[in-house]
């Protein structure tokens, strides 16, 4: 029996331990659906829970408030939607379905035709000192948007401007003439240009980001709870005396210890790729703007798990001190390294001492790859070298302990 022969047993194994292949497999599937629910980024809900839902109350009725309407439905990251009066706003702010409301008053048209041009364009001295209560208007923001309500009312203002400010401009004969001339000369460059084919508008959120670095680290810290099924798996075959039995074969130490590794090796690779699948599916992901650059990256994190669970599979003698380690290790290095919340967020202390970690170097180059437009491929390969060799040295640590141990005897 050869090293092949040992992996495709361990394989067939591992296929008929439903409970390991759980833990593997569906488990973390199952945790970041769990995630994309609690956030409604579920599938095809991402898009629209990603964006700012505004309610109207168009109390004016006018072809303005209609124009300032259409203005805001064009800003990315919003949806506008009309509310009928007062009171369904106020019900839709209670109940989440709309996170701002926006109300023009009766007098919205009227208090338009009272600006100058000096209104306008000195918005702190003259009639828009007041802001959008100048013009009849109001902003009120949901609980998720009270501490940026200054911001909404901001966008709101900049909207209102944008289709107020012509139209005052056009009370000034000089003005006037102007935009006139602006208005003709756009109206010939847009007969005399070719028409492009559509393109559909990609809203780019703030969430999507979240995701692009949440999904990598679940990844990460379920790619080492192979760990715990590794040394099990060795300490199985120790009380079963298979392990015996294979020592006592022609097969060397180094052939044995590589057929019971790249079983779980595959097994890691496969979880890596399903995850980012899922992910893809769940919730939109980007895969970067290097998607294969990914793969080594897979790779070398399945090596350095599956080196760090033979090392651990060496060391541990039962059952009791594979839970006791396996548990220690995959939290602690999960919380060191960064895993259970962007690494951004660290403090530089621990951002350094989570360099000693190989799960700190595998969250640094999906990061890289994945939320930066223009990653740094050098960085990706100097993460991957340091992945490779964490798991290269695990194992060689782990073949020198497994041959005192196993074949001194």
């Amino acid at each position: 029996m050869g090293a092949w022969e040992i992996t495709i047993k361990d394989l067939r194994l591992i296929l008929k331990d439903r409970g390991a292949l759980y833990t593997l497999l569906a488990l973390p599937v199952v945790f970041i659906a769990i995630l994309g629910v609690s956030t409604g980024q579920l599938i095809t809900t991402h898009d629209q829970a990603n964006l700012v839902k505004i309610g109207v109350v168009d109390e004016s009725a006018t072809e303005l408030s209609e124009a300032v309407f259409q203005n805001l439905s064009t800003i990315g990251g919003l949806k506008v939607t009309k509310v009928k009066d007062r009171d369904e706003a106020q019900l839709r702010l209670q109940n989440g379905r709309s996170s701002v409301v926006v109300i023009f008053g009766k007098e919205f048209s009227e208090k338009i035709d009272d600006l100058e041009l000096s209104d306008v364009f000195d918005s702190e001295h003259g009639k828009m000192k007041k802001g959008l209560s100048a013009l009849d208007m109001e902003v009120e923001s949901g609980a998720q948007f009270v501490g940026v309500a200054e911001l909404v009312q901001f966008v709101v203002l900049s909207a209102v401007l944008r289709v107020v400010a012509p139209e005052v401009a056009k009370r000034s004969v000089v003005l006037r003439g102007i935009i006139n001339r602006m208005a003709e000369r756009h109206a010939e460059e847009a007969l005399n240009q070719t028409p492009e084919p559509a393109v559909a508008k990609t809203v780019k959120a703030g969430s999507s980001i979240v995701y692009q670095t949440l999904v990598p680290a679940f990844m990460v810290m379920f790619a080492f709870f192979l760990v715990n099924i590794m040394a099990s798996s060795f300490i199985n075959e120790r009380t079963l005396g298979t392990l015996r039995r294979l020592q006592a074969s022609r097969i060397g130490p180094a052939e044995l210890l590589w057929g019971k590794t790249l079983p779980f090796l595959f097994v890691s690779i496969i979880q890596s790729v399903l995850l980012f699948i899922s992910g893809k599916l769940m919730f939109g992901m980007s895969w970067g703007t290097y998607p294969l650059m990914l793969l080594p990256v897979i790779l070398t994190t399945s090596i350095s798990a599956t080196g760090l669970g033979l090392l651990l599979a060496t060391i541990v003698r039962t059952e009791s001190q594979v839970s006791s380690y396996s548990t220690f290790l995959m939290i602690v290095l999960a919380g060191i390294s960064g895993c259970y919340m962007p690494r951004d967020w660290l403090p530089q202390l621990m951002k350094d001492v989570s360099l000693a970690t190989p799960h700190a170097w595998a969250l640094i180059a999906y990061q890289e790859l994945l939320t930066h437009s223009h990653p740094s491929l050098q960085l990706v390969f100097i993460c991957c070298a340091v992945l490779a060799a964490f798991g290269i040295a695990c194992f060689t640590v782990g073949y020198v302990r497994f041959r005192k141990l196993e074949y001194s005897n």
